[in-house]
């Protein structure tokens, strides 16, 4: 009898940029406990799962539960690979001073519950811009000069790729380092076309518990205080917040409605 990989999750820590080992997640399939296979590099798969529509919660006692709702593929006809940063909990060891950033979001209908928001220091800082003459849309490659050494770069990292027309800038998780062309692979297809030349900024992803309420912690600021906006794909369309945070301190603001 033929076995078929159904989902892969690559996990790594997002503050330490570290790969998990299996001691240290929990999965739910369905509200239901399950224990993949888990292979070096921080790869936990599931196979002979059925076909349709999963819900799939990532426990681990440091960071934040993650959800994911994937599709799974009829038997044999591939399978979903999700790279998944996992942001810090309070109750992470992060062994001295941080800068933390918690909150509520809202909708004028209640909590903005169990859904993924980005948030970009300053003005993100560009790290990479295209480096072919129009990546198209629906590519999952993409040609990359980096601004940057490579070991600076966050990846697996999510990035903003910051088009000049604001109506077709789209965010991006590029899963691996670049072949020997400057071609990353995106986990994604690119929504929109993008001409050569259009920066990539980085980005942090994260999501809201089902009151709406978040918690994440910053990389190291080069400055006491820095400026952050909160992006948002609400039902009107982006909503952009910026505020003004403080290095090595907790950062609250209160509900901002979308």
């Amino acid at each position: 009898m033929n076995t078929y990989i159904s989902i892969i999750f690559k996990i790594s820590d997002r503050f330490r940029k570290r790969i998990l080992l299996a001691p240290e997640v929990s999965f739910f399939l369905n509200n239901r406990r399950m224990k993949p296979l888990y292979k070096p590099g921080g790869y936990f798969i599931f196979t002979d799962l059925p076909s349709g529509r999963a819900s799939f919660e990532i426990a681990a006692p440091i960071f934040r539960t993650e959800k994911v709702i994937a599709d799974i593929p009829e038997a044999g006809n591939g399978y979903i690979i999700n790279h998944l940063m996992m942001n810090p909990s309070r109750k992470y060891p992060f062994g001295g001073p941080v800068t933390t950033v918690s909150g509520r979001i809202t909708t004028s209908k209640g909590p903005f519950a169990e859904q993924k928001f980005h948030m970009m220091l300053g003005d993100g800082g560009e790290v990479m811009r295209i480096a072919e003459d129009k990546a198209e849309a629906g590519n999952c490659l993409l040609k990359l000069f980096a601004a940057v050494p490579e070991r600076q770069l966050s990846i697996p990292g999510n990035y903003m790729i910051k088009d000049k027309e604001e109506a077709k800038r789209e965010f991006c998780l590029i899963t691996q380092s670049a072949d020997k062309d400057g071609i990353y692979p995106l986990e994604k297809e690119m929504a929109y076309s993008h001409l050569r030349a259009t920066p990539l900024v980085e980005v942090i992803e994260c999501a809201t518990s089902s009151d709406g309420s978040f918690f994440t912690a910053l990389p190291v600021l080069k400055e006491r205080k820095a400026s952050l906006d909160i992006l948002v794909q609400g039902a009107a369309g982006s909503i952009k917040r910026t505020f003004e945070i403080e290095a090595n301190k907790e950062n609250y603001f209160a509900d901002m409605e979308t």
